[in-house]
């Protein structure tokens, strides 16, 4: 009787799929292709402090964030696979911007822009 509910119970389990694993796939940065690096209406200076604040509020996708601030500093991915964190320098301040985006969603889903 256990056997052949061990049986069962493996021919179930090895039928199953698992949902294949999304690609997350991280944006270059400023170092890695230079030859990217295109003027952008925030590195143009077009871009107030409110005016960046209103269009991050808005959860641009990241495409839309990338070709607003143009390629980001630095790239991170949290351990859960769930966030990446893109990281622009702001020389005026000497600091890091940061802004998070979903892997499930691909847009903004936090913020620290100073």
């Amino acid at each position: 009787m256990i056997l052949r509910l061990f049986l069962i119970v493996w021919v179930i389990l090895s039928c199953y799929n698992a949902p294949p694993a999304k690609i997350i796939i991280m944006p270059p940065t400023k170092e890695m292709r230079p030859d990217l690096i295109e003027d952008t209406i925030y590195s143009k200076g077009y871009m107030s402090e409110y005016d960046i604040w209103e269009f991050l509020r808005t959860k641009p996708s990241e495409v839309e964030v990338l070709e607003t601030f143009g390629l980001p500093d630095s790239v991170w991915l949290d351990d859960l696979e769930s966030t990446k964190f893109i990281y622009y320098f702001v020389d005026m301040i000497q600091d890091y911007n940061t802004i998070e985006i979903s892997t499930k969603t691909d847009s903004v889903s936090g913020f620290e822009w100073d």
